[in-house]
């Protein structure tokens, strides 16, 4: 007992000398244990699995985690060095001589010894073979109008139609073809362009040259519309149409264009009509006319009336396709708060456009339009639902908008005019049916 009681005296002593100066104790070293040994004080208790056990360490130092020690220069660039030796063992330097020595014949026949080629016949590819075989087939007379097509084209007005070919069986007639033209090409060269892609795709149909077609309006289900065929000498780019048909015309119809062709050479004769017959050929002209300009795009500056503020002016605009409500920037005005969002609305959703009040200058209109799209709803089944806005204009602007819009929608027959349409009779119906009480 007496040994050990020397021994933790011994320790204590030794600690608190130590915590007591100022020297500096390394981390990690059993100093009281190597100063027992030195003496010759041993612990009979001692094994060998102390010396797993956690070393003692200075109370005053406490370890840093996150400390790390810098790397000197000096051990970047020794080993830089030693990476550069590395490298340079694998490189080899060969010095070159200007006057190398002489060879012999020997040397020179076993350095460049000639090798035997055997004679291999060069094999021709399939793609070649293809071409040679195919070197006598006929031209394709519609050739020439590939310059007017307009896929491939940038920086180029281009119009794109879908095409209803109603030469193929009439099982394909019902999937229209997309071809997009140059919108500079007359309509002839158009049919022309037609006719080269029917021909790539369906080449087993016999094809006769575009003065025997005619282009027809149609609707989006292939139903051609009961107008006469686009003029040949026209512009693409005056058409907004997006579904068109190409139909064999009859004899006569190329008799009359072959004449209208040859009588352009010819010198004008004066035929004076009946006054009845030149004035329904009029009257047809005019209708022909003012449904084909409907399809063009037209702005209109318009008042549209609200309940809650006050009327604001307005750019109206109108094309075969969509219907535009632009406001007008007004710097001065009184109102600064009240403020008109520009909104458009599809043709296919525009029910009707009547004049609802006419006096001798003013008049209001209205535009019926479905707040739900048919052409996105998710079955035509459902009720729509219908709102509408009010605009104020001079009478004959009035007159002009209203003519234009429903001349395009008779043209189109949308979905939403028809339900409005049937809407309509019901409430008419039911409005007879409680007056005849």
């Amino acid at each position: 007992m007496a040994l050990y009681d020397n021994k933790y005296w011994l320790l204590s002593h030794i600690r608190n000398s130590f915590i007591s100066t100022d020297d500096t104790v390394m981390v990690g070293e059993d100093l009281p244990k190597k100063l027992l040994e030195s003496r010759g004080y041993t612990d009979p208790d001692n094994s060998s699995d102390e010396d797993d056990e956690v070393e003692h360490e200075s109370y005053d130092l406490q370890f840093d985690t996150q400390f790390s020690r810098l790397r000197s220069d000096v051990t970047v660039r020794m080993e830089k060095m030693a990476l550069a030796k590395k490298r340079a063992a694998k490189i080899k330097q060969v010095k070159w001589d200007s006057n190398p020595p002489e060879l012999d014949n020997t040397d020179v026949i076993d350095l460049f010894s000639k090798k035997e080629i055997k004679n291999v016949s060069p094999q021709k590819s399939l793609l070649t073979i293809q071409v040679l075989n195919s070197s006598n087939l006929p031209r394709n007379p519609f050739t020439e109008y590939a310059k007017f097509d307009g896929s491939a084209q940038i920086g180029i007005p281009t119009r794109r139609f879908k095409i209803f070919l109603t030469m193929l069986p009439e099982e394909q007639r019902n999937y229209p073809m997309v071809v997009c033209c140059i919108a500079a090409a007359k309509i002839s060269e158009f049919i022309g362009l037609i006719l080269l892609k029917c021909s790539t795709i369906h080449g087993h149909i016999q094809l006769k040259s575009p003065s025997h077609y005619g282009l027809y309006l149609t609707e989006e289900d292939g139903e051609i519309e009961a107008f006469p065929c686009l003029d040949a000498k026209e512009s693409v780019a005056k058409y907004s149409f997006t579904h068109l048909s190409l139909v064999k015309k009859a004899k006569e119809e190329r008799n009359e264009d072959e004449e209208s062709v040859q009588a352009e050479d010819l010198p004008v004769i004066e035929v004076r009509d009946s006054p009845l017959q030149e004035s329904v050929g009029m009257k047809l002209m005019e209708v022909h006319d003012t449904a084909m300009e409907s399809q063009l795009y037209k702005s209109f500056q318009v008042y549209i009336l609200s309940k809650v503020r006050p009327k604001v002016e307005i750019h109206l605009g109108i094309s075969g396709e969509k219907i535009e409500i632009d406001p007008v920037q007004q710097k001065n005005s009184k109102f600064p708060f009240v403020r008109q969002k520009a909104v458009s609305y599809h043709m296919d959703s525009i029910a009707c456009c009547d004049i609802v009040d006419a006096k001798s200058n003013r008049a209001v209109f209205r535009i019926v339009y479905s707040a739900i799209d048919p052409a996105n709803s998710g079955s035509f089944g459902q009720t729509m639902n219908f709102k509408h806005y009010d605009f104020e204009s001079d009478l004959n602007t009035a007159k002009a908008i209203a003519q234009k819009i429903n001349q395009i929608l008779e043209i189109r027959s949308s979905v939403s005019r028809k339900e409005y349409n049937e809407l309509r009779e019901r409430k008419l119906k039911i409005k007879r049916f409680s007056l005849n009480k």
